[in-house]
């Protein structure tokens, strides 16, 4: 583990993406629903129809789903210090998860495996709990290079093959 010092930083979400994390499978659930009335009304008359319903429904039991796994893992404020990530304002909970950088055992997902987008997760192997951030996150390349500095030396190797491995196939 590298020894430089790191100051306490916080990182949050600007509020348009904390709504959007929270809120929006409700929105789009709405519209997915107002959408379906008409549908389901008129499949008596055209079977058809039948199809983009269940389209529809499909859509929506997915995306709340995954809106559910997000609420588990995903935190709207995270504490970086020296020696560990406090993490806190899940949704619908008061619980803060703190993880210390040398018991992260595996990092995925966003920048650690050189993608635009996505959810970069941080699992902690000692405690067996994960959380999550989007590149949404206030200075998240920040975040991602204090947690890549701060674990194991063979993990961060293992980041860096696959960073590489990644740049070459492209």
């Amino acid at each position: 583990m590298n020894e430089n010092k790191i100051e306490r930083q916080v990182f949050t979400y600007p509020l348009l993406f904390r709504i959007i994390f929270r809120y929006g499978n409700v929105i789009i659930t709405f519209l997915l629903i107002v959408y379906s009335f008409p549908l389901a009304a008129n499949l008596d008359k055209d079977k058809i129809l039948l199809i983009p319903l269940i389209i529809t429904v499909l859509v929506i039991y997915f995306l709340n789903r995954h809106y559910l796994n997000l609420y588990k893992i995903l935190p709207y404020k995270i504490v970086a210090d020296d020696e560990m990530l406090i993490c806190s304002g899940f949704f619908l909970s008061k619980k803060e998860i703190i993880i210390r950088y040398e018991n992260i055992e595996s990092l995925s997902g966003g920048i650690f495996e050189n993608k635009i987008s996505g959810v970069m997760k941080v699992c902690d192997g000692k405690n067996g709990m994960c959380i999550g951030f989007y590149q949404r996150i206030t200075n998240s390349s920040k975040l991602a290079t204090i947690i890549l500095s701060k674990v194991k030396r063979e993990l961060y190797d293992e980041v860096l093959e696959k960073l590489i491995a990644k740049g070459k196939k492209d």
